[in-house]
């Protein structure tokens, strides 16, 4: 189990890295809608990604090479503890997509909607395509 635990950390961690290298040409306009969206996935597919690799390859190979250093890691970060690292990393790629949703306002409404409630806009949405 623990096997096929690291294999699939090690094959997601490829995944996320091909998208997001696949979106590098998003960076080329600073903190546009599309700069924010790529740089909000980004972080968190880094979270995604260390965490994976964290969790399931280096810790159980740490337990196997090394127990008494996982022993003493373990102790040191309380277990969990590196749980926090990976939950800032995802808290920054929440404001990096409301960030990115707040510039998709038309520029005339985006000062009635800070970042903190740019995911409320809009605030009556039409199913469908006509009025």
């Amino acid at each position: 189990m623990a096997i096929a635990l690291g294999l699939f950390a090690i094959i997601n961690a490829l995944g996320y890295l091909a998208v997001v290298w696949a979106f590098r040409a998003s960076f080329r306009e600073l903190r546009t809608a599309t700069w924010w969206f790529a740089t909000g996935f980004m972080i968190l597919a880094g979270a995604i990604i260390l965490r994976g690799l964290y969790w399931d390859v280096t810790m159980p190979l740490m337990r196997l090479w090394w127990p008494q250093f996982a022993d003493q890691w373990s102790d040191a970060t309380r277990g969990r503890l590196i749980n926090l690292v990976f939950s800032a990393m995802k808290m920054a790629s929440f404001y990096c997509a409301l960030k990115c949703r707040q510039l998709l306002i038309p520029e005339e409404e985006q000062p009635y909607w800070p970042v903190w409630k740019a995911w409320l806009h809009p605030t009556s949405i039409r199913l469908l395509p006509w009025k």
